[in-house]
């Protein structure tokens, strides 16, 4: 009569640690110096016990010790079984099947094998066609099963407890099925430091190089707020001017496809001999009836912030196809390109186009004349005072 044992307790749960491991990485012994058992079936076979026992389960990846059950494509996965009791011999009849779980998941490669050890690649059946929603996991089933006088023991690994992917590998999957260029490792996935960076599918993110796409907000908000207070001093504060209509405070420099724009707003009796703006002198500034210099520059109470205007930054490979991206190796699926729409913003002086306009120059310098251009959709590129303009792209 056989007596067959389930799974030994709760089963690990998923990206677990598969048996004990020592501080290097190798599985623990017990006291018979085999490690312990996952799962085991137990029967009797001429009078004496036969037991088969699932003893690990692991991804293979370079440079790592190996105690996750998560995967890509492109590694292996590996299994280990013993036959404890019975002939010698019967460990080489252990035979494994795996079984792909959901219409997600294709044929494992190998899907059988025989012996002691497994070792398989998944492969992904998803559709590259696109989409707003999160992918779902590969996963399969590992059955071990040895077949004796009278009966067979049988064990398992369902996929909810152990050869499931976990969400940072069901992301990287995306890059594996699409064929990108930047193939993440799970060193470059990391849950975004400010959400708004995150326009992805899912809550963590891809960058080629970790932290360049905060860094890279900075570095443009940064300059466009230096862009927006270079207006020059021409007479210091006080001081009487040669006339009423000499220039106490002058623009900046020029702004693309502007020209020059003013970003200082006159105090006392001084006079804005630009245009007036969104509320604000987008001009030079003149001395006014005292011709004494009231206005000092660039006297901005508050600094522009460009968190609140990101349109677009990190996009894993599904949702860049979603959007209509043109490449599959857009800058956004590596983390290294934002969008802005300086349009909302309300800054005195500056209309929407003028605003497009500062913020590419910023991205310009920053990051380089062929890395900061302004579009409408994903693939038209319109010049940043165009009314059509609805972003601007700055990438490393």
């Amino acid at each position: 009569m056989w007596l067959v044992a389930g799974l030994l307790g709760a089963l690990l749960a998923t990206g677990c640690t598969c048996g004990k491991k020592t501080e290097e990485g190798a599985p623990a012994t017990g006291g018979s110096g085999a490690p312990p058992p996952l799962a085991e079936a137990t029967g009797n076979v001429g009078g004496g016990p036969v037991t088969l026992a699932l003893t690990e389960v692991f991804t293979r990846r370079e440079g790592t010790s190996p105690p996750r059950t998560s995967f890509v494509t492109r590694e292996e996965t590996v299994a280990h079984a013993r036959v404890e009791g019975g002939d010698k011999g019967l460990e080489k009849q252990i035979r494994w099947t795996v079984a792909p779980v959901g219409t997600q998941s294709g044929p494992a490669v190998p899907a059988t094998a025989t012996g002691t050890e497994l070792v398989f690649r998944g492969t992904s059946a998803l559709p590259k066609t696109g989409s707003r929603d999160p992918n779902p996991p590969l996963q399969y089933v590992v059955t071990a099963s040895l077949a004796l006088d009278g009966g067979t023991l049988e064990v398992k690994l369902p996929p909810t407890s152990f050869i499931r992917q976990e969400e940072a590998d069901i992301l990287r999957q995306e890059y594996v099925d699409y064929g990108t260029t930047f193939q993440p490792a799970l060193t470059n996935v990391s849950v975004a430091g400010l959400t708004t960076l995150n326009r992805g599918n899912y809550s963590i993110i891809a960058e080629e190089k970790p932290g360049e796409l905060e860094k890279l907000l900075r570095d443009v908000e940064a300059e466009v707020n230096r862009l927006l207070n270079d207006d020059v001093q021409v007479v210091p504060v006080g001081t009487r001017a040669a006339s009423p209509s000499a220039t106490v405070v002058s623009p900046g420099k020029p702004v693309l496809m502007l020209g020059a724009l003013g970003d200082t707003e006159p105090k006392g009796d001084d006079v804005c001999v630009g245009a007036r703006v969104n509320g604000g002198c987008a001009g030079a500034i003149l001395a006014g009836p005292n011709s004494i210099s009231d206005t000092p520059a660039n006297n901005r109470a508050t600094r522009v912030s460009l968190e609140s205007i990101i349109t677009s930054a990190f996009r894993n490979p599904q949702r860049n196809k979603f959007i209509g991206s043109g490449t599959i190796n857009s800058k956004h699926t590596r983390g290294l390109a934002l969008d802005l729409d300086p349009r909302t913003l309300s800054i005195p002086g500056k209309d929407g186009r003028a605003l497009m306009c500062v913020v590419e120059l910023a991205g310009i310098n920053v990051a380089g004349e062929d890395n900061s251009f302004t579009e409408n959709g994903p693939v038209t590129f319109l010049d940043c005072n165009d009314p059509a303009s609805d972003h601007v792209h700055v990438q490393r």
